[in-house]
């Protein structure tokens, strides 16, 4: 997913930190400006008047963090914690902590993170209604939050089979922030990222020995119905996603989360590298080290990002309408039946996590 919180809130204090300091800067020009009494009297007024609104604002300006911060803890294990705002049981928490903390370990096992000890911080899991999701997120699922402290879980899918996956994936990002730091939502194609989380999410479905057809079968007809030219679209423009209506911008996001999965795909069977999952954990950490993503990925691979691009775009050129050899040796051969593998889903299909 695409969060935003953790940047409101450093926005939040950014804005008052520079009300502050105009208020102060202000303050000192004036009393070197002037030495007039009724200058000075008028200059003490103004800035009695000045600190009264620094007073009164500033705690609206700080207040946004008050709903993320006060929220109940309902459960604790470990480095984990449950939150929410809204009716979550201790038992319900218990339960999502236990496969949170399978997911988390089962992600750490793929990814071979240089230094596993980093990732260990405390994290919390916030469980939160379906309404509140659709306002905070609209049309997700779960989110993770890009300083890697914290993600976000609709409540109603904590009995539900498929939120075992939804952990794997959302963790998978949890642990790519972590190793990104302090650059962590900057520097990152978004495809890149939710290629990695779906991939996480994949793996793990083959790891628990669950059913994933209807979702696979879903996600490979979007990548069927995606032509060369949105392929290059999606992987060179970050805004591909982000304009248009609402629900063009969920369709959209769900068609670049699919090519996001290819792309590993894509470097795993065609680039023959088994180990490319695996190799995005370099990726990110190369980049949290101050590295560009161009840099980070062309001393990973051993070829550059443009030279890649290309061949994914010309690929999807070669084999439009060609199920069979787009999705050979993929993980899609086995979801993809003859009858429906040629469905075309311009509609953008319906989001797996």
């Amino acid at each position: 997913m695409d969060p935003q919180k953790s940047q409101n809130l450093v926005a939040n204090d950014n804005a008052a930190a520079s009300l502050f300091r105009r208020y102060y800067f202000h303050s000192a020009c004036q009393t070197n400006a002037s030495h007039d009494p009724r200058s000075r009297m008028r200059f003490f007024s103004s800035a009695r008047l000045t600190w009264l609104i620094v007073l009164l604002v500033f705690p609206l300006l700080i207040g946004a963090k008050a709903p993320t911060t006060n929220e109940p803890v309902v459960y604790r294990e470990g480095f984990l914690q449950v939150v929410s705002p809204d009716k979550v049981t201790v038992e319900q928490a218990k339960g999502a902590a236990k496969k949170v903390k399978d997911a988390w370990k089962f992600d750490l096992d793929v990814m071979h993170w240089t230094h596993p000890a980093e990732m260990e911080r405390p994290l919390t899991l916030r469980l939160i209604s379906d309404d509140r999701m659709n306002h905070e997120h609209p049309g997700g699922r779960a989110f993770a939050e890009w300083n890697g402290n914290r993600f976000n879980v609709k409540m109603s899918l904590t009995d539900a089979r498929s939120i075992d996956l939804t952990f794997a994936h959302e963790l998978g990002h949890i642990q790519s922030f972590r190793a990104l730091g302090k650059y962590s939502g900057k520097l990152v194609p978004t495809y890149f990222l939710e290629g990695h989380g779906l991939m996480m999410n994949l793996l793990y479905a083959d790891h628990l020995r669950m059913d994933r057809h209807d979702g696979g079968r879903s996600q490979g007809r979007t990548i069927m119905s995606i032509t060369p030219e949105e392929a290059g679209a999606i992987l060179t423009d970050e805004r591909y996603f982000k304009v248009g209506a609402a629900e063009d911008k969920i369709k959209k996001e769900n068609r670049m989360e699919c090519m996001g999965l290819f792309f590993v795909e894509y470097l795993r069977v065609r680039k023959g590298m088994p180990d490319a999952v695996p190799r995005m954990g370099r990726v990110f950490e190369l980049m949290g080290q101050g590295k560009t993503y161009e840099q980070a990925f062309g001393q990973t691979y051993g070829f550059s990002i443009n030279q890649v691009i290309a061949e994914v775009v010309a690929f999807f050129g070669r084999t439009e309408g060609n199920r069979a050899e787009r999705f050979k040796g993929t993980g899609f051969e086995k979801y993809l039946s003859d009858e429906g593998a040629g469905k075309s889903e311009k509609g953008g299909g319906a989001k797996h996590q």
